[in-house]
């Protein structure tokens, strides 16, 4: 009772040889982040994140300091 394929298209694709794979993941290396391309960018986002904290508590010392003086 099992059902039987009508159409061809639904047959399974044959395996890609090696040749084949090895191409198509040697493709795709030109794409792919290097560890200095990683390490450049950690740099980069510890400045970003440090320069946006140290605004950010200016900006609250000086919003602080126009609100509420001190005398």
């Amino acid at each position: 009772m099992a059902a039987e394929i009508v159409n061809e298209s639904l047959q399974p694709l044959p395996p890609p040889q090696h040749g084949e794979r090895l191409a198509r993941l040697e493709g795709t290396y030109p794409h792919l982040a290097t560890k200095a391309d990683l390490q450049t960018l950690q740099a980069a986002l510890i400045k970003w994140i440090v320069g946006t904290g140290i605004a950010l508590f200016i900006a609250l010392i000086a919003a602080a300091n126009l609100f509420l003086p001190l005398s």
